[in-house]
């Protein structure tokens, strides 16, 4: 569960990194970190960023609650987002099943995940949204809460890697 760092190094941004080295530091004995084990004092200079979401098990699938979200959010929906559902957020559909997938996936294996998306909403179109989110556990091992990082960048300054030159064939 908490072997290994292959995650880290598929991350791009340092701000990525750093999220997800201090929520390794707060694993203890293979045992998934609290929402007691974060201090926002910690990680302060990405706060405006950091959401918590609460994992609710109600019926055959989980819903997603935002029980924090950091000011940062007002970027991508121009209105708060905090003690709203996931599933209630202005996002376009496709978006809507993307973060249920990213977010059960990561309640289910209890396992930290990150990658970057466009935003799906009507007021971030034009932004990359670059993510991790990592699963926190009252017990140790039940993801109750999701610890989410998001880092918006504008499309037009996402590097995008040059097309192989098309060889013609006789």
């Amino acid at each position: 569960m908490l072997q290994g760092n292959a995650l880290r190094h598929q991350m791009v941004l340092p701000e990525q990194q750093e999220i997800y080295d201090y929520w390794r530091s707060k694993c203890r004995g293979g045992q998934l970190p609290g929402r007691y084990d974060i201090d926002p004092s910690d990680i302060r200079a990405h706060l405006p960023m950091v959401s918590l979401i609460e994992v609710q098990k109600i019926g055959p699938s989980p819903r997603f609650q935002c029980r924090l979200a950091g000011t940062g959010f007002w970027d991508l929906y121009e209105e708060e987002i905090q003690g709203r559902y996931i599933d209630e957020l202005p996002m376009i559909n496709d978006r809507l099943n993307y973060w249920q997938r990213v977010l059960s996936q990561v309640a289910g294996n209890r396992r930290p995940t990150a990658g970057v998306t466009k935003t799906g909403t009507p007021f971030g179109a034009h932004l990359a949204q670059f993510w991790i989110r990592l699963p926190l556990s009252g017990n140790g091992k039940d993801v109750d809460l999701i610890l989410g990082y998001d880092h918006l960048v504008k499309m037009s300054e996402v590097q995008r890697p040059q097309a192989e030159p098309v060889r013609a064939t006789a």
